[in-house]
């Protein structure tokens, strides 16, 4: 795998117009051959307009020497040209900044402890380099764009909650919040929304709470209504037969599970990967087990920095993420226990980078009241594509399926049969 350096050399290499592009230099690269590569391609294009290795070789062999040898700068450049992805040239540049000042400020603490400068001249440094920005390379659109941008239909996501999806309208790009009390079966929801869409997205679920088995079991269950129960020890032959095309079809079905600990550098890494292959749907359970590299500060500038990093992850490349989060139990002291979105445990980043917050309440558990197929209210709390309001759902805790109203207990018997 190549470095952020390699990968913004080969960008130029495979896609010449992004020499554009560029917000950098040769002076925010660390390796001298990638600085030589990097002056010789930009020259390139001043002279042609266009980047050919051919040419690069033979028009440019009087710049090299005895410290950038043409055997070991065109065997690099071979390299790059055939590993590179060629994306994310934009993202890649900012990383190389950010490591280049990073540079800046390591040098001006190891003169500080080598007593080649004082506190002050250090802390003058560090405010300088921090201070540093590069350009974006921002787009001017021209009128018929911006009339083809406003009069262009967003791509809604539409699932088998027939009402749910409708007046939830979520679409493309967005960042869904999918939250509850312990309980109420917010992994369930999550899951059986993966389930339905993984028959038209690329999905990909990122859990921090549960082994693979339990996840499986989950979607089986889903899938097929068969209680979890009986995943190990089927009853009848026909439950076993019909577990076993349960798996099949989840098999069939385009989704990738990832069941352990997960940093949000790891998660924006993966949905990069899982986007070139299309538009893909990214759940994650929960917000809360999210890593960070930041050991020194509190939860919430954590959660805070992980959503606001979430929520630009899906407007920067293709994809719409189903982030699973928890509600305050304090809340469920107040009289009224139908959770509100400012009951967003741990961060009010929640609120405010979401377009979509879905709550999920079970009103009968404060009454008391249990049964099979429980009656999930499920609170559309914010919405920027539409309404807000209530909506109600059945719930099976034994199979985990998630169904409208009355549909759910048509079937609940269906894999009885022997």
């Amino acid at each position: 795998m190549l470095g952020i350096e390699e990968e913004i050399l080969g960008s130029l290499i495979l896609e010449p117009d992004n020499v554009a592009k560029l917000v950098i230099s040769d002076e925010h690269f660390e390796d001298a051959d990638n600085q030589f590569i990097f002056k010789l391609l930009k020259r390139q294009y001043s002279d042609d307009k266009t980047i050919s290795l051919t040419g690069l070789f033979e028009k440019y062999k009087h710049l090299f020497n005895q410290r950038f040898t043409q055997d070991r700068i065109l065997s690099k450049v071979v390299k790059i040209s055939t590993d590179a992805m060629g994306t994310d040239f934009e993202y890649n540049q900012e990383i190389l900044f950010e490591k280049y000042v990073n540079r800046l400020i390591l040098g001006s603490i190891d003169k500080f402890k080598n007593s080649k400068i004082t506190q002050d001249e250090l802390l003058a440094d560090i405010h300088k380099f921090e201070a540093l920005t590069i350009k974006s390379s921002a787009n001017k659109l021209t009128s018929n764009e911006i009339f083809k941008l406003i009069n262009s239909k967003n791509k809604n996501i539409k699932f088998r909650f027939n009402k749910l999806a409708k007046y939830s309208n979520i679409q493309e790009h967005d960042l869904v919040i999918i939250a509850g009390r312990p309980g109420t079966g917010k992994t369930g929801f999550l899951l059986n929304l993966l389930e339905d869409l993984a028959n038209d997205y690329n999905c990909i679920l990122f859990s921090m709470e549960m082994a693979d088995k339990q996840i499986y079991q989950r979607l089986v269950g889903i899938n097929t209504k068969i209680p979890i129960e009986y995943h190990d020890n089927p009853a009848t032959d026909y439950q076993k037969e019909m577990l076993l095309e349960g798996a099949t079809e989840i098999a069939s079905k385009n989704i990738k599970v990832i069941s352990r600990s997960q940093t949000i550098a790891s998660i924006r890494k993966r949905i990069i990967e899982e986007s070139k292959n299309g538009h893909t749907l990214a759940f994650i359970d929960y917000a809360g087990l999210i890593g960070s590299n930041e050991k020194s500060i509190s939860l919430y500038e954590k959660m805070t920095a992980i959503v606001k990093e979430l929520r630009q992850i899906s407007l920067d490349y293709n994809c719409t993420i189903f982030l699973a989060a928890q509600i305050n139990r304090n809340s469920e002291k107040d009289k009224d226990k139908k959770p509100r979105i400012s009951d967003l445990k741990d961060t009010g980043e929640l609120e405010q980078s979401a377009t979509t917050v879905l709550m999920l309440h079970n009103e009968n558990y404060y009454k008391g009241i249990h049964s099979d197929i429980e009656e999930i209210e499920v609170i559309i709390g914010k919405n920027r594509n539409g309404q807000t309001g209530i909506l109600t759902l059945e719930y099976n805790p034994k199979n985990q399926r998630f169904d409208e109203v009355g549909t759910n207990k048509n079937y609940q018997n269906r894999w009885r049969n022997s």
